[in-house]
């Protein structure tokens, strides 16, 4: 009888573990959107994840370990001087990245997409491991600067590559409260 109470326990507690993560999940994806400026349209084969840091990101459905394909996208107020440089704040973040990651390769380029003028960053680099590559792209949209992140395993990276640009394309910006 003992052994039955114990089993039921443990199964319950092991239950209730995935439900209250499931939920915790939901309530950061709600409280994402509304304290945000934009909202993501996701391709019907990825999900909203918590990643490591217990942020919100998202990967393909069919990939166990979020490490192995994340997308993650930063809104950074504009502070002080709103005329402040894009450029600016794009070469301080590479070089804050190039002082704390091994970067085995690198490209710095800009483009004009449809939010304007857009630097894009891509670098590979080893991480427990295994080899990945980082995608950043980062734009001015009002009063904030976005930093938009794609990292992914460099075996999977090409087969989501279309999906990341997808989630990037397809974002959209709330309209400002009067």
């Amino acid at each position: 009888m003992k052994k039955i109470t114990f089993i039921l326990i443990s199964l319950i507690t092991l239950t209730n573990c995935g439900v209250k993560k499931k939920i915790m999940l939901e309530q950061k994806n709600e409280n994402f959107k509304e304290s945000t400026h934009y909202n993501v349209i996701l391709p019907e084969n990825w999900k909203p994840i918590l990643d490591s840091h217990d942020l919100l990101g998202y990967s393909p459905k069919n990939l166990k370990d979020i490490n192995k394909n994340i997308v993650r996208i930063y809104e950074l107020k504009l502070t002080g001087n709103k005329e402040s440089s894009l450029n600016n704040f794009v070469q301080e973040d590479v070089e804050r990245l190039n002082n704390i990651v091994k970067i085995d390769s690198q490209k710095l380029s800009k483009e004009s997409t449809k939010y304007g003028e857009t630097y894009r960053f891509e670098y590979e680099h080893n991480w427990n491991f295994k080899h990945y590559k980082k995608t950043f792209f980062y734009f001015k949209h009002s009063d904030f600067i976005y930093k938009f992140s794609y990292s992914s395993e460099i075996k999977y990276y090409k087969n989501y590559e279309n999906d990341a640009i997808f989630i990037f394309n397809n974002l959209e910006f709330k309209k400002k409260q009067k």
